[in-house]
């Protein structure tokens, strides 16, 4: 069992309670066959000039994470707040890693959750203590779709991400697609795909739902422009014209631009707005839907997809490549043509009309097995040991 140090740049919080629990959940699955130590910092708006808050949490008896918040000066984003953060940023990490160090000795390997900016940390003491790291990431950033993306960042975070991801030991992606992506785009470097994690304690299925005489498609997201979000409204309207009783619950933020899309597009009284949610409620949703949809201009992974999956729920996902590792055509989902509201509209129906030939227990077993907590520590064990 190595003892193995993760610097991230998400972490949920008071602050983002729903930001980087992917992360938080990894870190569970790889303590059950190392312990992990999670540092995270974060800027913390009202807090006093020069307070540090700390946090400490436990998850288990090989887990556990120390946050530490800081102050900001001045305006949001403005030289002093820059120079305030970039000096808490090697101030507080260096204070938690000596901490580290004076208790457990030196790690055996430091695993940097996001590139930028935790790995230039880790590229210091690699330097400095000659501990190896490795790189995980999900950032769309590095997506050429996204908006923003990479190169529309400055010239030296473009640089920084490069120099960290080449002495890194390995980079290890949510995705395939992803990781293909950083090597065509960006930087090649030698790297392996590692999937998110589901909590199969929260995400299971409930066979015993009674029928319901309109079908229910469940959305959950930010809403934001990678989530196509409009064009799913647009082929809920087309679905319902030709006759089809259906509803869209949607769990994410409100938005006025999307309340003004509906308006002026007509959209149909169908849609039932849920606010974001803990993971448990999440869970609830889905068990009384029939099916979820996603239907992403581009995504790293989509960890709702998996999480629906574990309730027993087919989805309906864009045909971006990043799905095509996810998604068994006709067992577990369906692909509908991206950025086409009559493509995802034919879907929709084939999946109203031919439900009964998705098996809840089938989809739930086949996601179980591949994205539990064991698995995926598995493999990150598998990484510790052949590179720290």
């Amino acid at each position: 069992m190595k003892n193995i140090v993760w610097l991230t740049e998400w972490l949920p919080t008071e602050l983002d309670p729903y930001g980087g629990d992917g992360i938080e959940r990894r870190a569970k699955a790889a303590s059950l066959y190392n312990n992990i130590v999670i540092i995270y910092l974060k800027k913390k708006p009202g807090l006093g000039f020069k307070k540090i808050e700390p946090e400490q949490r436990i998850y288990n008896e090989n887990c556990r994470a120390f946050i530490y918040f800081y102050p900001s000066i001045g305006k949001p984003g403005g030289l002093a707040d820059l120079i305030l953060s970039n000096y808490y940023f090697i101030r507080l990490h260096s204070r938690a890693l000596h901490a580290y160090r004076k208790k457990n000795g030196k790690p055996s390997g430091i695993q940097v959750n996001v590139t930028m900016k935790n790995g230039i940390i880790a590229c210091i003491y690699k330097w400095l203590w000659g501990v190896h790291y490795i790189v995980v990431e999900g950032w769309s950033l590095f997506l050429p779709e996204a908006k923003p993306q990479f190169n529309d960042k400055g010239w030296l975070f473009r640089f920084l991400t490069r120099r960290v991801l080449k002495h890194s030991s390995l980079l290890v992606a949510v995705s395939d697609h992803l990781a293909k992506m950083i090597n065509q785009h960006i930087i090649n470097v030698p790297y392996m795909d590692i999937p998110s994690v589901v909590d199969t304690n929260i995400f299971f299925p409930d066979n015993n739902i009674s029928g319901r005489s309109i079908f229910r498609f469940i959305h959950i997201s930010s809403l934001d422009h990678p989530k196509n979000f409009e064009q799913l409204l647009l082929a809920s309207k087309i679905v319902i014209e030709k006759g089809f009783k259906i509803e869209l619950f949607v769990h994410g933020p409100e938005r006025e631009e999307i309340k003004q899309f509906m308006q002026d597009n007509k959209i149909p009284d169908v849609v039932v707005f849920k606010k974001e949610a803990p993971q448990n409620q999440l869970a609830e949703s889905m068990r009384s839907a029939d099916a979820l949809i996603l239907y992403s201009r581009y995504e790293t992974f989509g960890n709702v997809i998996i999480e629906a999956n574990a309730c027993g729920l087919p989805v309906i996902v864009s045909d971006y490549p990043t799905f095509n590792e996810i998604i068994i055509e006709g067992k577990t989902g369906l692909k509908a043509a991206g950025n086409n509201p009559g493509a995802l509209a034919e879907k929709m129906i084939y999946m109203v009309t031919n439900y009964v030939s998705f098996d809840r227990s089938v989809i739930a077993a086949i996601t179980k097995d591949k994205y539990n907590f064991q698995e995926v520590g598995k493999r990150f064990d598998a990484v510790y040991s052949k590179f720290f």
